[in-house]
């Protein structure tokens, strides 16, 4: 069993590496909110023209996460 999450766990870690890499940069950086000139709506909505893809992000984050509960609960 915990191999098949294992595997699971893996496949889930590359798709999120991807998910992750092809959403579109911010413009402004990771200090663009820092300087109080960042807006306070960036994080509120994902309905933007890249939503879906937000959305896949975090369902993979989500279960990436419970994966990893799931294997340590499983054990060897």
């Amino acid at each position: 069993m915990f191999w098949i999450v294992f595997v699971v766990f893996v496949i889930v870690s590359v798709l999120l590496t991807g998910a992750v890499l092809m959403q579109e940069p911010k413009q402004s950086g990771l200090g663009g909110g820092l300087d109080g000139g960042g807006g306070g709506g960036d994080f509120a909505g994902g309905a933007g023209t890249a939503g879906g893809l937000h959305r896949v992000t975090i369902y993979l984050g989500v279960s990436w996460g419970l994966l990893a509960l799931l294997m340590q609960l499983v054990g060897r």
